[in-house]
């Protein structure tokens, strides 16, 4: 029994003092070295992600959103390092918005989750604070059906654990949930070291990449095939302002539905595009094949559903699950027109005449490659510069498909915490099961941990109290007013948890 209040004691000291160290550094800097007369602020070595140049291929600089009526950044995704200093102090440095401050990114020092049990959650509320990041991001009805934000590593992989996170070093914060590969700038080129494909940014605002070659021409053939005479005229929803008018009045295509059970070839196709997007591939939508004919068209429209265009808008969770991505595959080459446009990009306004080709990007079909881009922000909101429409055929015909991506999984009911589910890491289930095995130790040591609390806090309060008072005797000493200085430092660069000073 004594062995065991003894150990609990002890747990609770280590906790106690993680809670007071960085209020005693922060009461230390801020009052000043006494009896000095040159005031000097406390410098901060670089974080690892900067020395180590880990942010340069996620970041863009202001200049790259052209549009002046919206914010300058990626809505809702934030860049961020953590790591703990030399004096094992977690450290948070943060580019909000995915995108280069004049002054240079936020620094916080972040609250300490608690060592074992719920630190996961803990450490969420700790990041949304730092971050300075709320849920809610529209004015959409019912949002207890919005999604939890999304914490990544590098390539998209989900995180679900603290000890994950700072093992990861650099991570990304998604308002909206999803992974958002960020465009750094036009011409930009990413390479997908699991896949070899490599995403080529061809606009900013709206996000889009064109990817070369991510068919085969025997499959684009094979697709084809599968639409021989399953095709028919291809319909819209029609937003409440155009209730009762014809689907031709705004595309003219045909189309088919294809399941993935219908081909082998669909399904290694689905499994490409889910690591293309890193999205996992329960969220994909079957295949819409189109057929366009010379003259044929589609006017320009958005692929997500706003509710505030739709009073039928229960039915996508009233904006809450929503298509997120278009995946938009070219299965032959037009010898003229059949552009896919985006009359938003390059910072042009909204357009008056939705059927017009003459402004904007304009993306060329050519056999085999891809293009896709991003209908909502990162933080979950349409983004208006998603509009897009298919300019008329002039010579040839065109084949085509979408292949549309959501943000919450092709299920009946899916919620809003799916997204745990689709973590695989091995590590981070191992460390979940430490975390279990944790709680039933902590649990039988239960019985006496009242006394244990009262003695930790008290021990704590008296060693800060001892440190503060043998700081005010030697403070006129610059090489102890120095070393203060240094504790808040980030000179380590492991993510590993350092040795604590006596």
């Amino acid at each position: 029994i004594l062995r065991a209040r003894m150990a609990s004691g002890f747990a609770e000291i280590q906790s106690a003092a993680r809670l007071v160290r960085p209020l005693l550094v922060s009461l230390l800097l801020a009052c000043g070295p006494p009896h000095r007369g040159v005031d000097a602020e406390p410098t901060l070595e670089p974080s690892p992600c900067a020395q180590g140049a880990l942010f340069d291929d996620w970041l863009s600089e202001p200049e790259a959103f052209l549009r002046t009526d919206q914010p300058k950044g990626l809505q809702g995704l934030h860049v961020a390092c953590l790591w703990r200093d030399s004096s094992d102090i977690l450290q948070l440095e943060a580019f909000k918005d995915a995108v280069r401050a004049p002054m240079g990114p936020e620094r916080t020092a972040m609250e300490e989750p608690p060592e074992q049990g719920a630190n996961w959650p803990a450490f969420r509320t700790s990041l949304s604070k730092a971050l300075g990041f709320i849920k809610q991001t529209n004015t959409w009805q019912h949002q207890e059906l919005k999604q939890p934000f999304g914490v990544f590593a590098r390539q998209g992989r989900r995180l679900n654990s603290f000890g994950a996170a700072l093992e990861a070093q650099l991570i990304f914060v998604v308002v909206g949930g999803q992974w958002f590969w960020p465009p750094v700038r036009e011409g930009f080129v990413r390479r997908l070291p699991a896949s070899g494909m490599e995403l080529e940014t061809l606009s900013v605002q709206p996000v889009v990449y064109q990817v070369r070659g991510f068919l085969k021409d025997s499959e684009c053939e094979e697709l084809v095939r599968l639409g021989e005479g399953r095709m028919e005229s291809s319909p819209v929803t029609l937003m409440d302002k155009d209730k009762g008018k014809a689907a031709k009045e705004f595309r003219t295509s045909s189309q088919a539905r294809l399941d993935r059970a219908e081909s082998g070839t669909l399904r290694d196709i689905d499994a490409r595009v889910g690591g293309l997007t890193g999205v996992p591939k329960i969220h994909n939508e079957e295949v819409q094949l189109l057929r366009y004919e010379r003259t044929q068209y589609y006017s320009a429209h958005l692929d997500n559903w706003d509710p505030s265009y739709y009073s039928d808008a229960a039915w996508f969770e009233h904006g809450h699950n929503n298509r997120f991505i278009t995946v938009f595959w070219y299965l032959t080459t037009v010898d003229k027109g059949g552009e896919t446009i985006f009359p938003r990009a390059y910072g042009l306004p909204q357009p008056q005449d939705m059927y017009g080709c003459e402004q904007g990007l304009k993306v060329k079909p050519v056999k085999g490659s891809v293009i896709f881009w991003y209908s909502l922000h990162p933080n979950g909101n349409t983004d208006p510069n998603g509009l897009h429409g298919a300019c008329p055929v002039e010579e040839g015909h065109k084949f085509s498909a979408n292949y549309w991506v959501w943000n919450k999984p092709r299920v009946p009911n899916p919620g809003v915490d799916f997204a745990e589910r689709y973590v695989a890491d091995e590590e981070v289930e191992e460390e979940e099961e430490a975390d279990v095995a944790g709680r039933r130790m902590f649990s039988s040591l239960e019985e006496g941990a009242g006394s244990a609390s009262m003695m930790a806090l008290a021990a704590v309060a008296a060693v800060a109290a001892a440190a503060v008072n043998l700081w005010l005797q030697r403070g006129s000493e610059p090489s102890e007013v120095e070393e203060v200085q240094e504790v808040a430092k980030p000179q380590g660069i492991s993510s590993k948890r350092g040795k604590k000073k006596s």
